[in-house]
């Protein structure tokens, strides 16, 4: 018997009804940063163990409440009886007793013995998060193509529209509504994961002081790699307006970084499908010129602005817009990215270009905006090595590049994968900022991202649901009955996530990603 067996067979039979029923302890940003700035500065590995002990409580209240919604009623599809999803619920379950059966990290040695638990926490979670998302983007295909085969007018889900299959807008909310709760828990609880794994590992905090600024240059050198890749042409330059450039603020350098990325790969991508299908003579190529190598599209504007309350960002391109009926489904889960389309049970993934890629600068702004700072970054450098095409890949992933150096999200499609936007405003919430965007169809789009800048706001916790506090009883008793090994079975959900053996390390299948 493995270890997450014994612990599963150890786990007291009452204590999941309790720890769902209890409230998490929802932290600030500042208290995250004040406890990892002293135990930076003490330099001393006993002072993990404070944020080991309260990491040893707290993880097992935040993974019920996690598993409890997985035998929520709030999804239109019955996915707890879904054979993969319940064997992804009892690794959940799995989790929650290696935790509470491990001993109270109260001095170095046990600390450290916790934060090896941590480090296949965090592999597990991040499988997990995969396996959920791809696993329900593969039912709700499945879904829709029997809908379409059968001609059924009456499904629940889907219905005709005269212009093509579509999914019924309270179906549509309801899977918003769940999939914003169950991200939610587990964006948290990542990143208390990676916060205690980047003290002890990295001698760093994920919570910091940051530089806006610093951070949006980064993500337009990766934004235009990937869109320069997807394309095979430069990508659209940016020009970045700020009154303050030493802007600085209490915040997640990769939740920063991600949130401005996908919002510069959106409109990089909209003002390249806009303007090179109206006027396609734009599409030069590459050249080995450094001077002849600058994009001729519109450029993307970036503005940057130190509020007395917030930090906002705002991005604007001049992509063509979107009508106002389509906005609600930037939001969808369902929806596939930039189109009110329905994803299509099958894809085809994007071949490399064959023309060698350039990595484009920032382009100066025009002379009479002296008073705000003008980016202008060194002058175009040639890619010694073509940049990584990206491969299809789920958008939860990201989660697990909280404490690596690896950005997960980079590697993803440029649009379609369904998450990007959805999961960017719930990461831009969490600590009470927002996004939101305006558009102007025939035009081009406006996206504000803000951060607040009060950073005593106390995360954004998912409160206690008593109706799945109350039914989590019976469905934690299914999962303890279940064989360690699941069956495979053809046409479910394609993901198949066991539980840990010698290692205590997750095996997934690969799958299709839609």
């Amino acid at each position: 018997m493995n270890r997450t067996q014994s612990a599963l067979h150890a786990l007291p039979s009452d204590l999941i009804n309790k720890l769902c029923r209890t409230k998490v302890t929802r932290l600030s940003l500042k208290q995250m940063y004040t406890l990892g700035r002293h135990v930076l500065e003490s330099k001393n590995q006993g002072a993990l163990v404070i944020p080991a002990v309260f990491l040893h409580q707290e993880l097992p209240i935040r993974l019920s409440h996690a598993l409890s919604m997985l035998n929520s009623n709030m999804l239109p599809v019955n996915m707890a009886d879904m054979p993969n999803f319940q064997h992804i619920a009892r690794s959940y379950l799995e989790d929650i007793s290696m935790v509470t059966q491990m001993p109270k990290p109260s001095t170095p040695k046990l600390e450290e013995e916790f934060t090896s638990l941590l480090r296949t926490l965090e592999q597990r979670h991040k499988i997990k998060i995969m396996a959920i998302s791809r696993g329900f983007r593969e039912l709700m295909d499945n879904v829709q193509k029997q809908c379409i085969e059968q001609d059924s007018s009456s499904n629940s889900l889907f219905y005709h529209n005269g212009k093509g299959w579509t999914i019924n807008p309270e179906a549509d909310k309801a899977i918003q509504t769940f999939f914003n709760r169950f991200y939610t828990i587990n964006l948290g609880t990542r990143l208390l994961i990676g916060e205690h794994l980047s003290l002890h590992c990295h001698n760093n905090n994920l919570v910091q002081r940051v530089h806006p600024l610093s951070i949006s240059k980064r993500a337009i050198r990766d934004a235009q790699k990937v869109v320069a890749a997807h394309y095979g042409q430069p990508a659209p330059s940016v020009l970045i307006h700020t009154p303050n450039p030493d802007i600085s603020t209490t915040y997640v350098d990769e939740f920063l970084h991600r949130n401005i990325y996908e919002l510069l790969k959106n409109a990089m991508r909209a003002t390249c499908e806009t303007h090179l299908k109206v006027n396609p003579s734009i599409s030069l190529g590459l050249s080995s010129s450094s001077t002849a190598s600058k994009s001729k599209l519109p450029p993307i504007k970036l503005v940057l602005v130190d509020g007395g309350e917030d930090v906002t960002i705002k991005i604007s391109d001049e992509g063509g817009g979107m009508a106002l009926s389509e906005m609600d489904k930037i939001w969808s889960y369902v929806h596939s990215g930039g189109s009110s389309s329905l994803r299509q049970p099958s894809i085809t993934t994007q071949r490399p270009p064959k023309t060698t890629t350039t990595t484009t600068p920032f382009q100066p702004s025009a002379p009479n905006t002296s008073a705000l700072l003008t980016s202008n970054i060194s002058q175009t450098e040639k890619a010694s090595q073509p940049p990584k095409v990206p491969q299809p890949a789920d958008s939860m992933s990201f989660m697990g590049g909280l404490s690596g150096e690896a950005k997960d999200y980079l590697d993803l499609p440029l649009n379609g994968s369904g998450h990007g936007l959805p999961l960017a405003r719930l990461i831009a919430r969490y600590f009470g900022g927002d996004l939101n965007l305006i558009s102007m169809e025939g035009y081009g789009t406006d996206s504000y991202l803000s951060l607040y800048r009060d950073d005593d706001h106390l995360e954004n916790f998912p409160e206690v649901d008593e109706e799945m506090a109350a039914e989590v009883d019976v469905f934690v008793s299914e999962l303890m009955d279940e064989p360690s090994t699941p069956p495979r079975e053809e046409g479910s959900a394609g993901t198949n996530i066991s539980g840990a053996s010698s290692g205590d390390h997750l095996r997934a299948s690969s799958g299709h990603l839609v």
